[in-house]
This record gives C-alpha cells, structure tokens and sequence, in this order.
C-alpha cells in the first residue's frame, strides 16, 4: 500500500496483476484496498472469473468482468484504470473508457507449445516494455503476446540470446 499511495501521491502509474485465483479468494480484502490504486490491472481468464466470483457478481463472461474491474472506484483521478485480461489462445480483452477491445494472440501450432510456465509474467513484461516508451495500447499488448509466444515455446522462463521483436 505503500507504493500504491506513493504512485497515486506523486503522479506516478501503479500496474499489478491479479496475481492468481487463490489470491483473489484469500486475500479478498487485500486486494480490493490496492485495486482503487491500481491504474493497469493485469490478469488472465481464470483469475478474472475468480475475482468475478468473490466479489458475487452474475458472470463468467471475461468481457463483462474486465469492463466492471476497469470501472472500479479510484483513489485518484490522475490516471484511468485499464484492465488487460489474457486467455491463452483466445483474444487478449482490453477494458478501458466503458469500452472493451479484443486483440487477437499470436496464434501457435500445437506442435510448437513446449511449457506455458511464465507466459502471463512475459506477457505483462512485454506489455510494459511498451507502456514505459507510451506506446499505444495496440503496440503494449502487441509486445505483451510476442513476449508470451516465446515463452510458451521453450522449456522453463527463458529467452532466446537475441529476440526479435520490432
């Protein structure tokens, strides 16, 4: 919380992810303290329809739970929220101004899928490695899937010597 505030106090944008769906069950309250602080909310599929759960709303639909997490109460008015939802295969869901967009995923042949360990940490990785150079959101989530198609197709967290994103 302390980081949290700082960011809120001095400007500054705060990102944290849903971490995982144990998290949003046994840390409820954790959680919904840091979230107005939260200006890019990170999760995937399965974290997002835990959070959903929890929090007693009506849904599984991913689409419908990004845009009500974007939509949460702030702390500050500095920053909107947006809420960056992965879901493996399917199209990466960016809720942000009452809006969601859909962005499609890179899309990989089975036979090529090695071990899916840190897709959603290179994902986010890739996404910030944009956001900090403000890039539009396009180019972030663009980096983000990149990111996590490497990932998927080798064994372990690890990176070829030179990757080849542009």
């Amino acid at each position: 919380m302390l980081v949290a505030e700082h960011a809120a106090a001095n400007n500054k944008i705060f990102t944290m992810n849903l971490s995982a769906p144990f998290i949003c069950e046994f840390f409820k309250d954790v959680q919904e303290n840091a979230l107005p602080y939260m200006d890019y909310v990170f999760g995937n599929e399965t974290e997002a329809r835990t959070f959903a759960k929890v929090h007693g709303w009506e849904t599984e639909n991913v689409e419908e739970i990004a845009l009500k997490i974007s939509q949460w109460p702030k702390a500050s008015g500095a920053h909107k929220r947006i809420t960056v939802i992965t879901q493996g295969a399917d199209p990466v869901v960016v809720a942000e101004d009452g809006k969601v967009k859909l962005f499609p995923v890179i899309l990989l042949p089975k036979e090529k899928l090695v071990d899916t360990n840190g897709a959603g940490d290179a994902f986010v990785g890739g996404f910030l490695s944009q956001l900090v150079q403000e890039k539009p959101i396009e180019d972030c989530v663009k980096a983000g899937c990149y990111a996590a198609n490497v990932i998927i197709q080798r064994s372990g967290c690890t990176y070829p010597e030179k990757p080849d994103f542009s």
